[in-house]
């Protein structure tokens, strides 16, 4: 099945390429040949739209992209990854003793394995979520699902919102179909992007902490740009002001003084962005730069005062201020801030994922070549957690229509489109910041936020000019034709989102065992209620990666007894790995083979993968029939009997 679905994709990238490449040439085509003379000012305030389109389509791409979201959520991927244990472990000891693995008291930023690896705002909301509802993989899980889910909305009514704005401040004369377009489907092709692009559909289903952070940029981007709209009516008679007499001076300050609604939802935006700053290491430096564009978008426009964003900024600056003094402690090498209702902790290890030095040419080349690929075919080196081949983040065959709709999307910003220049204050940062540090597909989250406006634009565009012929058309078949033509494009994005679905459901788990080491897990958790005081888990190191995180998580471990009996391969290392604690050794004994029966009758447990039941099989005096053997998924676990 694996084989026949990655030939499938193989045939069918190339054939849907070569079709949008033609539907997109034809529609520069027809651009260049129509008549953009014609159009006139039209009264906005008088146009409404079936509920059809505004309402119950959105609100089915939405349920849709639920289930998929949703749909055996703790079975697919099945087992769990290293960091969404780490992830899980963090946020169960924190809600029930208080601490971080390293016996710190409610860490600023835990730093899980030394240099990093989980951000604060994912592991303390999984805290309150697993003191609310357990300890478990739904519970881990539905954060980045439900958050997932709500990207969605959000993604919705940004678009939407941003569109509108737009074209109310539009000097250009336009036609009643641009305003559709713009209004109607520019907001739902960009939901039904989001909806079904394979990106977000697979970083909505595991728990990684830069997997909830479109959700809260996109929720801060929507409370700003709301707040411009509230700012916006506040000064609406600043076009008239020239009525007012010199004796209504005050009477104009205060139309043109900050909106107090405005003020506050700028506020809460600031707030907003500031968590940002806690969900992922990327956003420090993207988010900003974002914002000082965006104050300038909105100052230069009259939508935001200088009032406000002096408080936008003074919000930001107190909300992140223990995370900037996170930040000097490590860079100085200061001593770590402790009290007794939390922690400003040191990394016990430096880590940096920035080009430097004399080979930052070449670095930035390398990622920009990342990029490129993951925005177009696909990068075969990226881990499976995020790529399935043959489905990279938007499917390989949209890059032309992304491609034409940043070209678009640029002109637009030169004649000052404020949804444009938004989604450019987003993009350029992110970009930047991709440029300079190791990139892959998890790095590039920030990117993809504005790559799906892009993509939505271009389709725009192209159906845009196929409907003017259909309704211009002097014949029918030129009628019928513009149809068929403008069906084509949402058309094979349908059937590559049923055939990455139909991949995902019933393949992924085949492809990512050796990322998720399903069973593994239960079978710690069983192993830790069998074995005696005095004897030891010997627990394979073969298909499976950091196997103590997952045993941590799994056996729920309390901070204390780990601390008390960890090995590290290395305590300097940028990734600690440990070896051992409490009853666990990660590795198998040297002398397994010859004496693996005096283990098993020593009391000691083995944990194996299915794989390597062999050893035991051809292990001198070994009798099946003489010890318990329970499979856990793709392990298995042996022990002497009762």
């Amino acid at each position: 099945m694996l084989v026949y679905q990655e030939t499938v994709m193989e045939t069918t990238n190339p054939v849907f390429l070569i079709c949008y490449l033609g539907i997109i040439t034809i529609s520069l085509f027809l651009y260049s040949k129509r008549d953009r003379t014609s159009f006139s000012k039209i009264n906005l305030s008088g146009i409404t739209y079936n509920k059809i389109y505004t309402v119950v389509i959105p609100l089915a791409v939405i349920l849709i992209g639920t289930a998929l979201r949703l749909y055996k959520l703790t079975k697919i991927p099945e087992g769990l990854h290293q960091d969404e244990a780490s992830i899980g472990y963090e946020a169960y000891i924190l809600s029930e003793f208080g601490m971080d693995r390293d016996g710190n008291r409610y860490p600023i930023y835990p730093i899980t394995y030394g240099s990093g690896g989980g951000s604060p705002l994912m592991i303390y909301l999984n805290a309150v979520t697993t003191f609310l509802f357990g300890s478990n993989v739904l519970t881990l899980r539905a954060l980045p699902a439900f958050l997932g889910v709500l990207t969605l909305v959000v993604t919705f009514f940004v678009i939407k919102t941003l569109s509108h704005e737009s074209i109310l401040v539009s000097d250009s004369a336009i036609s009643i179909q641009y305003v559709t377009g713009e209004f109607l489907w520019l907001p739902l092709v960009s939901l039904c992007i989001v909806s079904f692009c394979p990106w977000h559909i697979m970083l909505s289903r595991w728990s990684l902490d830069s997997n909830t952070t479109p959700f809260w940029v996109l929720l801060a981007m929507l409370v700003f740009v709301i707040a411009s709209t509230k700012q916006k009516e506040s000064t609406a008679f600043d076009n008239i002001g020239t009525l007012f007499k010199s004796r209504d001076r005050k009477k104009r300050e205060s139309l043109r003084a900050a909106d107090s609604k405005a003020t506050f939802l700028y506020a809460l935006s600031a707030f907003l962005y500031a968590l940002c700053l806690y969900s992922y290491g990327a956003a420090t430096f993207v988010i900003p730069v974002h914002l000082i564009l965006m104050c300038f978008i909105f100052t230069k426009s009259k939508r935001m005062t200088a009032f406000q964003v002096f408080c936008g900024v003074l919000v930001f600056a107190i909300f992140t201020a223990p995370l900037f003094v996170f930040y000097v402690i490590n860079f100085l090498d200061l001593p770590e801030v402790i009290t007794p209702f939390f922690t400003i902790t040191k990394f016990t290890a430096k880590r940096s994922v920035f080009a430097s030095g004399s080979g930052i040419l070449l670095a930035i080349g390398k990622n920009l070549f990342t990029i490129i690929k993951n925005l177009t075919y696909g990068d075969s080196s990226e881990q499976i957690l995020n790529y399935i081949p043959g489905f990279p983040p938007f499917y390989a065959f949209t890059f032309p229509m992304t491609l034409l709709g940043i070209v678009i999307s640029v002109i637009r910003a030169k004649r000052g489109e404020l949804i444009d220049l938004v989604m450019h204050s987003l993009f350029l940062p992110a970009l930047l910041f991709g440029l300079f540090v190791e990139e892959d597909i998890t790095r590039m989250v920030l990117i993809f936020i504005p790559v799906i406006y892009y993509l939505a634009r271009g389709f725009i565009f192209v159906v845009g000019e196929f409907v003017t012929v259909e309704k211009e058309a002097p014949s029918s078949i030129k009628h019928y034709a513009a149809i068929l033509a403008k069906s084509v494009t949402p058309l094979l994005l349908i059937v590559a989102t049923l055939l990455f679905c139909r991949s995902y459901f019933n393949d992924f788990n085949d492809l990512s065992a050796e990322a998720y080491m399903p069973g593994y897990g239960q079978a710690c958790a069983y192993a830790d209620k069998c074995v005696s005081e005095q004897s030891t888990i010997y627990s394979t190191y073969e298909h499976v990666s950091a196997p103590f995180m997952v045993a941590l998580y799994y056996t729920k471990t309390s901070p204390k007894a780990f601390l008390q009996t960890v090995h590290y391969k290395d305590p300097n290392a940028e990734f600690r790995i440990a070896d051992s604690f409490t009853h666990f050794r990660f590795g198998l004994p040297d002398d397994m083979n010859e004496n693996a029966v005096t283990y098993l009758d020593d009391g000691s447990i083995f944990i194996l993968h299915k794989t390597q039941l062999d050893i035991l099989n051809n292990a001198p005096g070994y009798n099946p029939e003489a010890y318990v053997i329970k499979s856990f998924g793709n392990f298995i676990v042996i022990k002497a009997g009762n």
